[in-house]
């Protein structure tokens, strides 16, 4: 692993258990095996590190967004692929300490992830619908249903509303998306 890689994936595995802001480059310094200085000489600030990081794997899932729909795969498939990719290797950004950091400290990381997750679902809408003929989804405007499921998504997954219901990521995601694939006629079994 290149020295890039490993100061990566040490940030996020200390996302992972302190959140953004519980650690510091020290730290980071010693995880990822380097020096300070050799640190700072590929990232001359923890918030350009921390927003590397939070590229990173919106590329990284964008990516595989784009590889199933490309394998036609079914939708009930995509969503169970997503939802265990972001609970798998997303839970650097999806733990409650991360969810406080980010509506507290970085806020504009926030902006960044949800214009990311609904460029995207737009674009996983519009493949439902035309996946699912059948359902009463394909019979509305495309532009109407990805208003709705963005509205949605937007309401319940972000760190306001699950924090202030003390509910997880998982459990708040989870039920959305039971409840939103109840709404295309798609069952995940």
């Amino acid at each position: 692993m290149d020295i890039n890689q490993r100061i990566l994936t040490s940030a996020r595995q200390l996302i992972a258990e302190r959140g953004y802001r519980g650690w510091t480059m020290d730290e980071l310094s010693s995880k990822a095996h380097i020096s300070k200085r050799t640190l700072y000489r590929y990232y001359s600030s923890k918030e350009e590190l921390i927003t590397a990081v939070v590229d990173g794997f919106l590329a990284d899932i964008g990516s595989k967004v784009e590889e199933l729909m490309a394998a036609q795969v079914a939708p009930q498939q995509i969503v169970r692929t997503m939802l265990s990719e972001l609970i798998t290797r997303g839970r650097f950004a999806i733990a409650t300490h991360s969810l406080e950091d980010l509506r507290q400290v970085y806020p504009h990381l926030w902006e960044r992830i949800d214009r990311f997750r609904m460029e995207k679902i737009k674009t996983l809408v519009e493949y439902f619908i035309k996946n699912n003929e059948d359902s009463l989804a394909a019979n509305l405007d495309p532009r109407i249903i990805s208003a709705a499921v963005t509205a949605s998504i937007q309401a319940v997954i972000n760190p306001t509303f699950i924090l202030d219901n003390n509910l997880t990521f998982e459990e708040a995601g989870q039920q959305l998306i039971r409840f939103l694939l109840a709404s295309f006629a798609i069952t995940l079994e």
